[in-house]
């Protein structure tokens, strides 16, 4: 049992649904945001550990004055979790503002509104933690990847940035990058997706990282993490011939 407290925001479903049910389990008291209210309710009934605060992470105000209500209820944020996703179908080739907007909006602009006053409240207190969950499709530009890869590029620099930044203040600043996860923004998908594995499964991974280790990331499954690190490393040549293979296969699907 502990007497700390978290706040997962994106935790109506998937990832952040599956750990907030584990840390709830392990003592923490959990506050759990998300736009789809009857989702937190039903998350949180008969586990009182749970505790929704409803949040459009999209609203910089909403975000602080959410962070707030957290403080003043719990007395403290100990570990933050940005796990919230936005997902729109994207074409090859089309580029359409709008899309990259509404996607941008909640998977990075939403982790930047909700970091801002969680950064605050943890400098005041002396310290904590902060896990920004973006994927390993932010690694580098797969075909049909569009905003969704974009977005998750854009919260890994986010979190390169703010661990060399905040280490001065004792705020730990963790990155989770997963594979293919069963959720519902992955199960949009036409392609084969190896290696997939349940929310349970990431989320458990996701504990053991945040609990008891001290490494940055925490990138999972291996063999497919190990993949796309290699693959940053080959020169653009190479690079775009495999591209261009990988999106023969996808446009013949």
């Amino acid at each position: 049992m502990t007497d700390k407290t978290a706040w997962i925001v994106g935790a109506s479903s998937g990832i952040g649904a599956a750990l907030a049910k584990r840390l709830a389990a392990l003592g923490w008291r959990v506050a759990i945001s998300a736009r789809r209210v009857e989702r937190l309710d039903a998350l949180a009934q008969g586990n009182p550990a749970l505790v929704p605060f409803p949040l459009d992470s999209g609203e910089r105000e909403s975000a602080a004055q959410v962070c707030g209500e957290i403080v003043e209820k719990f007395g403290r944020i100990d570990l933050a979790v940005y796990s919230a996703a936005e997902w729109h179908k994207n074409t090859i080739g089309d580029y359409d503002a709008a899309r990259y907007a509404a996607v941008m909006r909640v998977d990075y602009l939403g982790a930047v509104n909700v970091v801002d006053p969680v950064v605050r409240h943890m400098r005041e207190k002396g310290g904590g933690q902060i896990a920004i969950v973006a994927s390993l499709a932010g690694y580098y530009g797969f075909p049909s990847g569009g905003p969704y890869g974009a977005a998750k590029a854009a919260l890994i620099q986010l979190a390169e940035t703010m661990r060399s930044e905040l280490m001065r203040d004792r705020i730990d600043v963790r990155l989770i990058s997963p594979g293919f996860v069963a959720t519902e923004l992955t199960a949009h998908n036409a392609y084969p997706m190896p290696f997939i594995m349940s929310a349970d499964d990431a989320a458990r991974r996701i504990e053991v990282g945040l609990l008891r280790s001290r490494h940055f990331e925490i990138a999972f499954p291996w063999q497919t993490a190990l993949a796309a690190k290699l693959g940053r490393f080959l020169p653009y040549p190479l690079f775009f011939r495999a591209m261009r293979r990988m999106l023969s296969r996808v446009e013949r699907r």
